[in-house]
């Protein structure tokens, strides 16, 4: 990408990933983050908003607000915050208390003033539940017009974590992750499919881990607290990316395999929350359903090993 950074927003729910994708867009040169909203989802509401801070402060970020939305979905109760994160949301890993303060305003309106004052369209990466998404494209439907995509991280193409059917992301709020889908927002679905498959070698993680730079050493932890056994012969263990694989699909999407599908969310009954995802090639493009699907573009392949390089190197650079 030439000339001017990319304007971004980010959603996020600060668990161990969404803190790996902050730190990249952060030092990604060509990028420009505006504002982050928090909403519950890996951890409660308060503790999101923490979490981004202090990764913030890891990063040595300017001032760029925080702001605290939904708590919980929009028609459900509140749900149990994911586990997988631990406690804390960032697996224990100790970072100093932040004095980070934050924004005065809401998380939608932040969202909504950041996008509809922008000189040039923005793009709206979300990492979490998809509740101040939802909530921003109701209270401030102008913002169609202003968003230049929305990266989508949660539903799948095939594989689930949460039941059956359904992913994290979706299930904890299907209604709002619908809405989102079935905006005229150009978006782009990253999914569960290629979650597990992105991640950061042994070595790099290890090298991270030792490094005197604040955001490339937290960086290192995160992927250490994230790490799997190698699907290969090397019996190593690599650190998976997670939510962040979806920074790397907006900043470098010659690395994925990318098609259009029509795509709903199933709010009803045991595959409540489920992405279904209509791959059959008869009913693309006909015009003839009296229902058609929303379409948006789904990631359903990777260069792993490119765009996990192309991770590392970026956090290389808040040393360069």
């Amino acid at each position: 990408m030439s000339g001017m950074p990319r304007r971004i927003v980010m959603d996020v729910d600060t668990g161990t990933d969404d803190a790996l994708a902050i730190l990249y867009a952060l030092a990604h040169p060509d990028l420009e983050v505006l504002g982050i909203s928090c909403v519950a989802g890996n951890v409660t509401l308060d503790q999101v908003v923490i979490n981004t801070c202090k990764v913030l402060d890891a990063a040595g970020a300017g001032d760029i607000p925080v702001a605290a939305g939904a708590a919980q979905p929009l028609i459900e109760r509140a749900r149990r915050p994911g586990g997988s994160h631990g406690a804390d949301g960032l697996a224990g890993i100790w970072l100093p208390e932040t004095s980070r303060q934050r924004s005065p305003l809401n998380a939608v309106d932040l969202l909504g003033q950041l996008i509809m004052t922008s000189a040039e369209p923005m793009s709206l990466v979300t990492l979490a539940p998809k509740t101040n998404v939802a909530m921003l494209l109701t209270m401030y439907p102008d913002v169609v017009a202003r968003l230049e995509q929305i990266i989508f991280m949660g539903g799948s193409v095939s594989g689930s974590n949460v039941t059956a059917v359904a992913e994290f992301n979706v299930w904890q709020d299907p209604e709002a992750a619908s809405c989102v889908i079935e905006s005229s927002i150009p978006t782009t679905m990253y999914g569960f499919d290629l979650f597990g498959r992105l991640a950061v070698s042994q070595a790099d993680t290890e090298r991270f881990r030792a490094h005197d730079h604040p955001a490339v050493r937290l960086v290192g932890e995160l992927l250490y607290r994230r790490r799997i056994r190698a699907d290969d012969s090397t019996h190593d263990c690599v650190g998976l990316l997670g939510d962040a694989g979806a920074m790397v699909l907006l900043t470098n999407p010659e690395l994925f395999v990318i098609s259009e599908f029509p795509v709903r969310v199933n709010l009803a009954g045991i595959g409540r929350g489920q992405t279904i995802v209509d791959q059959r090639a008869s009913h693309r493009g006909t015009g003839h359903d009296p229902d058609p699907w929303p379409r948006i573009v789904v990631a359903v392949d990777l260069d792993a090993a490119q765009a996990a390089l192309t991770f590392v190197k970026v956090i290389d650079s808040y040393a360069a």
